[in-house]
């Protein structure tokens, strides 16, 4: 068996040899008969052919991505950023009129290391999604045609300009709202079998001011919902539960870093067993970077200060009806998009001022970090330490209450979890897009 599979390891590099022998020697007997050296001019310099079209990681969360590959063609997309030459690193943040404010960070990679650059634009609160596909694909090409001069691409790319038409009017300046926004919103949910129904409503209005130094946010909730199971002939449950809010939010700069505000609220739940509740807390912010870069990153402390007052429905298990308890809050708060991936990690400490006993940790954090080429890995969780539960009705719960989640019962703790890894291989140059028998 030795010898056989010695054989066919010399096979190929035997075969070589002998192409090898035999172009050689039909070279030697073809050769025409030599001649005398002349004297040839130097070769005239050539042009530099253009490289190949520029390699492109797109690195956005909220883009349509099959959309740009149909419509933005002159570069090569790839789905891994260890083999791209231009990383595009797109954030978004909501504007104060309620539209986006789109971020392109184009990152110079390979050759074109060190060559980077940042362009931004907004869409409005009203814009489709056809139309924010449209504009970012517009400003995605101006970022992208400098990368691409150099390329083959270079010859099928011009460059066009929409002339204002003659005697058109500059777009006004004032704004007959003064900067307000307003949405309403409501929906009605309803689904049901033979033996069980559900049906359940919400509706919701926000009000909001935003500029450089004020920010002003006023926005109300109210959600009902009814469960009807029948057990069988004799038996029915019924369950009901309904909720509203009212939220008030006033904050005023103070510079690149500092701001100062004040939060207030108004509810009722009837999870919670309250029937009304009210709270107001002033606090102050501080930013380690500045707010003009919160697009890439943020990282806040808040602490704010303030009393609650409670009006239960039923007597709690520390036999009250009505009390006003003051708290106090410290957040902090970390928040990071970059080439790497996206980091966010939310900290609370909240307590009770006047029993210390009574307080809640709160501890929230999210991850998707590419590690490796190919390979990224996710983590997204929250763990609460509850001791702070003080509205709690008397009595035990009935087994509907627990099961249909109709009240709020004692625990120390609770938490969420979930980690995730992945790894894609394989082609990374396929832009073919084809949308046959897609769901």
């Amino acid at each position: 068996m030795l010898p056989i599979l010695v054989q066919l390891f010399c096979l190929p590099a035997t075969l070589a040899l002998g192409l090898g022998l035999t172009v050689s020697a039909f070279a030697q007997a073809a050769a025409p008969p030599a001649t005398p050296p002349q004297q040839t001019a130097p070769a005239s310099p050539t042009a530099q052919t253009p490289a190949g079209l520029v390699k492109v990681f797109l690195d956005c969360y909220r883009c349509d991505d099959e959309y740009m590959r149909q419509n933005v063609t002159f570069v090569e997309y790839v789905r891994d950023r260890a083999v791209a030459e231009v990383h595009v690193l797109v954030t978004t943040q909501e504007t104060g009129g309620g539209g986006i404010a789109w971020t392109l960070k184009f990152i110079g990679l390979a050759r074109f290391q060190g060559q980077d650059r940042t362009l931004s634009f907004n869409t409005v609160q009203t814009a489709t999604e056809d139309d924010r596909r449209k504009e970012f694909a517009r400003v995605f090409r101006l970022g992208l045609a400098a990368y691409a001069a150099d390329t083959t691409a270079a010859g099928q790319l011009d460059v066009t300009y929409a002339k204002p038409k003659a005697g058109a009017a500059a777009p006004s300046t004032r704004d007959p709202w003064n900067y307000w926004v307003f949405r309403v919103n409501g929906s009605l949910d309803m689904n049901g079998e033979q033996q069980s129904n559900s049906r359940s409503y919400r509706t919701s209005f926000n009000a909001s001011r935003t500029t450089e130094n004020w920010k002003l946010q006023f926005n109300g909730n109210q959600n009902a919902s009814r469960d009807k199971f029948e057990i069988d002939d004799e038996t029915t449950v019924d369950s009901r539960r309904d909720s509203w809010s009212v939220n008030e939010l006033v904050v005023k700069s103070l510079g690149p870093k500092w701001s100062a505000g004040v939060r207030s609220f108004v509810s009722h739940s009837s999870f919670s067993n309250t029937d009304l509740s009210f709270n107001v807390a002033p606090g102050i912010e501080y930013d380690f970077f500045p707010y003009s870069e919160s697009s890439r990153r943020i990282l806040t402390l808040l602490y704010s200060v303030g009393p609650t007052y409670y009006d239960y429905n039923e007597v709690t298990i520390y036999d009250k009806v009505q009390e006003t308890v003051p708290k106090h809050a410290l957040d902090a708060s970390l928040s990071l998009r970059q080439p790497w991936g996206s980091l966010g990690i939310f900290s609370s400490f909240s307590q009770q001022l006047n029993d210390p006993k009574f307080y809640r940790m709160v501890l929230f954090g999210s991850a998707d970090v590419r590690l490796f080429k190919g390979f990224s890995f996710n983590v997204f969780g929250e763990y609460d330490k509850i001791k702070d539960l003080i509205g709690l009705p008397k009595g035990e719960a009935s087994p509907e209450e627990v099961l249909l989640r109709l009240r709020q019962l004692q625990t120390g703790y609770s938490y969420f979890l979930s980690v995730g890894v992945s790894y894609s291989f394989g082609s990374i140059f396929n832009t073919v897009v084809n949308p046959r028998f897609e769901r």
